[in-house]
């Protein structure tokens, strides 16, 4: 009996275990396409043309779309995780975003609706932090 739950107590910790390091690989993963794209803003964004910065705001935005989906649905649900990218998430809104899109797109509540919900999450947690 007292091996019985000791294996049974190694087996949920095994699991436990096993579903961070999923959660990290998913994010892992999200985020290094992120950050890829992001190294073009710097490198490429600037000279490039209308056309092609459009390309790049959809491919940075969708990632970041699938990324708050993840947390957003909890497919992600470890908060050590997600607050280590709580600035990244409030950068990316704040500071790519609303200088890359029309005030109709910001407007558009059903643009990226996963990013917003999440951004609204690590902003409000972001003033919470600092009282």
């Amino acid at each position: 009996m007292v091996f019985s739950l000791i294996g049974l107590l190694l087996t949920i910790i095994t699991i436990g275990r096993n579903n961070e390091a999923r959660q990290l690989e998913m994010l892992r993963g999200v985020f290094a396409d992120i950050l890829d794209l992001e190294k073009e803003l710097y490198n490429k964004y600037a000279s490039s043309n209308e056309d092609e910065k459009k390309k790049w705001d959809s491919l940075l935005f969708n990632s970041i779309e699938f990324f708050a989906f993840l947390v957003n649905n909890r497919y992600v649900s470890d908060e050590r995780m997600i607050g280590f990218f709580r600035d990244a998430i409030v950068g990316w809104y704040e500071g790519i975003f609303l200088s890359h899109h029309s005030q109709k797109d910001i407007s558009n509540e059903n643009l990226y609706p996963e990013m917003r919900k999440l951004y609204k999450r690590m902003k409000d947690s972001a003033e919470r932090a600092r009282y």
